[in-house]
């Protein structure tokens, strides 16, 4: 009798959890589900989203072929030039954000008084990110008067004296950035941008350098450990999946940046913000509307994705320190 209505209590459980679940599940089926599965078959067809799907041509893999210049046709240049911008922006930014994130975590796991106030102020970026954040930024870095070139001025000013010893013109020849404005800067603001919202990932290495345990450290110590032994050997490995976590994240996100590109973008940077999901978005939502081939570069960046993060999942899996994976 009582194995009976415990069965049964299970298995309402189990209906319960269900339901509970039905509407995630709906919206995952309905939102990503179907819309993957739609822009895959659009990859093999040239329609621009606008006319009747009647209209629209069959295409096979000439959209894929196209992006790889195979077959003797042209590759698209501009994608080119947006993998090698997003790659040089994630492959920079993501490590530059974590040790950033990495040392702001070291100084707030020191005890002290207040120390809810500076983590709510080193978090407090990641949630101001949005547009309005991106067009402050614009401002700062405006060459003529942003804030940045103001303050590189007054460090050249500073200089002067020292540098005019040495060389005929002092740092009144030295030149401040155009950042947003030109080819080889805007890159490289972008990165600072990035650093400055690193406030999740110092939370993340904040938590797992809570979890070191003191015990270990101790006895470190007493067998004659310095600060950087017991740092290399102790709290290196018991932080390990906050660090695969972290470049695993942030180099997915970081390969998708769209909003500081697409906010920020300007000729004169001669295409030095084309990342591959502004260049996606603008393929598909600008004219000549070629949401088939959109569709193709998206699923080839998917897959290029996936390439990158994969092995970095698989090798940092295996240094995770053991007894922290368990």
């Amino acid at each position: 009798m009582f194995r009976g209505s415990t069965t049964v209590a299970n298995a309402g459980s189990r209906n319960s959890g269900f339901w509970f679940a039905l509407p995630w599940l709906t919206g995952l089926c309905l939102l990503q589900i179907l819309p993957m599965l739609a822009s895959l078959a659009l990859s093999f067809l040239h329609w621009d989203g606008v006319s009747a799907m009647s209209e629209a041509k069959w295409t096979g893999f000439a959209h894929y072929e196209r992006l790889g210049g195979l077959n003797g046709q042209a590759d698209d240049a501009r994608f080119t030039t947006a993998v090698i911008n997003t790659l040089y922006f994630a492959l920079i930014a993501v490590p530059a954000g974590m040790v950033a994130g990495f040392a702001g975590a070291l100084l707030l796991n020191v005890k002290m008084r207040g120390a809810g106030f500076y983590r709510t102020i080193f978090f407090l970026p990641n949630l101001l990110r949005g547009v309005s954040t991106i067009l402050l930024w614009s401002w700062l870095f405006n060459p003529q008067f942003g804030a940045v070139n103001r303050g590189l001025r007054w460090v050249y000013g500073m200089l002067d004296p020292v540098v005019s010893v040495v060389s005929e013109g002092g740092t009144a020849t030295w030149e401040v950035p155009n950042w947003l404005y030109s080819p080889e800067s805007c890159k490289p603001a972008l990165i600072m941008m990035h650093v400055w919202m690193s406030g999740g990932v110092t939370l993340v290495f904040l938590a797992a350098l809570q979890r070191v345990p003191k015990s270990q450290l101790e006895a470190a110590s007493i067998d004659g450990a310095g600060w950087w032994r017991r740092f290399l050997h102790v709290t290196i490995p018991h932080i390990s999946p906050a660090i695969l976590f972290n470049l695993v994240v942030g180099l997915i996100f970081a390969m998708q940046a769209f909003d500081m590109a697409y906010l920020l973008y300007n000729r004169s940077q001669e295409d030095g913000l084309l990342f591959v999901m502004l260049h996606l978005y603008r393929t598909a939502f600008e004219y000549p509307y070629a949401f088939g081939y959109a569709s193709a570069m998206a699923w080839v960046w998917c897959v290029v994705i996936g390439l990158i993060v994969a092995p970095v999942l698989m090798i940092g899996r295996r240094l995770v320190y053991e007894e922290v994976r368990k």
